[in-house]
């Protein structure tokens, strides 16, 4: 084994023995196009291969100089076709006198998780059951048809027209909920699957980008509620959360009147997310990324829907038809995402370990077979979330061990009534608000 000591950069040759280093090594190996991380206890730099990471340069980046382990399995299904990129980027390993974490991490939760997870796998809870799946996209397309048929049928009068706003409105939101689960590749065992059916779920039945919805959910899985990694919660200075509240206060920053950000965010939150703001995010991450593919499959959903419904409307009314469906889709797309995550913790980097960061930034829903539908299964955001490419309908099955790992850990493992969780978006809101102004005021 080589002596402890700083290597030049170079991968290491393959049968030479590796050089060992020191956590206070790596860690001065977190800049732009200098990173380095571990994975179980090796270390690698991608400092010039992250631009070619499939997940982005961000995602993998946001682990700089960490012990990305847990992270790493999380992620990826096939680890030995993915060790085959990482060969290449091994400088070395930790030495043997070093902890596998770096800082004070709770070693024993570590292992607990990494022995529940084995036991998850062997479990076979990782493999999906392909007829759900089917009857998710089925249902997806018959809604599609319906609202179509009941246009055709019942003509362009205002009641046919709410309805079928309605009805594609629930169908846009099953989509998210269906390419949600591609994009984790939870689906197919082949990856290359998982991903093709995302684009044509995400650009043919929704007109957005697959490659542009990874981008930022990756991140937001990798760091969840992390200012500056998760791009969810990084939404000042239109809304405060968390310790961000704080800052703004102490600054003296009022660009909006934050105490009232509960009132105004039904103005702007929910009706114009999807509508607006994911409208122009996508097209220019498309644009800007030379996404083509995902461009013409984006605008194979416009062409449909404006020729299905331009002969019933026009023009002018075809496309207040989309903003109606638009303006629908964010209002679920918002309440739904939003009622696990605001109400929890938020805030900048802590470098907790995997579950602990998870744990902390998530919360659940109650079940039933309605909510579960409902939100895409979203309602169990703590076991997704530990449990990336899990398919959603074993949540149910490994929600118990959660649990119970959790209780022998004394982690916060919250569940709550629906209205409660939506009720505590507001909440929420409010306090960060409330902390603001008191900050702004006396300090």
């Amino acid at each position: 084994m080589g002596g402890v000591g700083e290597p030049d950069g170079e991968p290491a040759q393959r049968g030479a023995p590796l050089p060992t280093l020191r956590w206070e090594q790596v860690r001065r190996h977190n800049l732009p196009g200098d990173k380095w991380l571990v994975i179980e206890r090796r270390v690698y730099d991608i400092s010039r291969w992250a631009q070619r990471h499939p997940g982005g340069s961000r995602l993998i980046g946001h682990h700089g100089a960490e012990d990305a382990t847990d992270a790493f399995h999380a992620f990826h299904q096939d680890l030995s076709f993915v060790r085959k990129f990482l060969q290449p980027l091994l400088i070395g390993e930790l030495a043997p006198e070093e902890p596998s974490q770096d800082g004070p991490q709770n070693t024993q939760l570590i292992e607990d998780f990494r022995a529940l997870r084995q036991a998850v796998e062997d479990m076979k809870l990782f493999e999906a059951k392909p007829a759900f799946f089917g009857l998710l996209l089925g249902h997806i397309l018959a809604m599609e048809v319906l609202a179509w048929l009941m246009i055709y049928m019942l003509g362009p009068g205002w009641v046919p027209s709410t309805l079928a706003a309605l009805i594609l409105a629930i169908s846009q939101s099953q989509s998210w909920c269906l390419q949600h689960d591609l994009g984790h590749t939870s689906i197919f065992r082949n990856s290359r699957w998982n991903h093709l059916a995302q684009q044509f779920v995400m650009g043919q039945l929704k007109g957005f980008s697959a490659h542009w919805w990874n981008f930022r959910h990756f991140q937001h899985h990798a760091k969840p509620n992390i200012f500056h990694k998760d791009p969810d919660v990084t939404v000042a200075p239109v809304f405060l959360l968390g310790e961000s509240s704080v800052e703004y206060g102490k600054k003296k920053r009022r660009y909006l009147p934050y105490n009232h950000q509960h009132l105004y965010f039904f103005l702007i939150g929910p009706p114009l997310l999807t509508l607006v703001n994911f409208e122009v995010e996508n097209l220019a991450y498309m644009l800007v990324c030379m996404q083509w593919t995902d461009l013409l499959w984006a605008a194979s959903f416009y062409t449909r829907f404006l020729l299905s419904y331009i002969p019933f409307y026009g023009i002018p009314g075809a496309l207040l038809l989309f903003v109606a469906v638009r303006v629908l889709e964010s209002h679920w797309f918002v309440w739904i995402t939003q009622m696990n995550h605001i109400p929890r913790e938020i805030g900048h980097e802590k470098h907790r370990d995997w579950a602990s960061s998870q744990l902390a930034a998530t919360c659940n829903v109650e079940p039933s077979l309605f909510i579960d539908w409902f939100s895409g299964h979203l309602n169990f955001q703590i076991e997704h979330h530990l449990f990336p490419t899990m398919p959603r309908h074993n949540y149910r099955r490994v929600a118990p061990l959660v649990k119970a790992l959790c209780a022998k850990h004394g982690l916060s493992y919250e569940v709550k009534p629906f209205l409660t969780a939506l009720v505590d978006i507001i909440r929420s809101l409010k306090k960060s608000g409330n902390v603001w102004l008191e900050a702004y005021l006396h300090q």
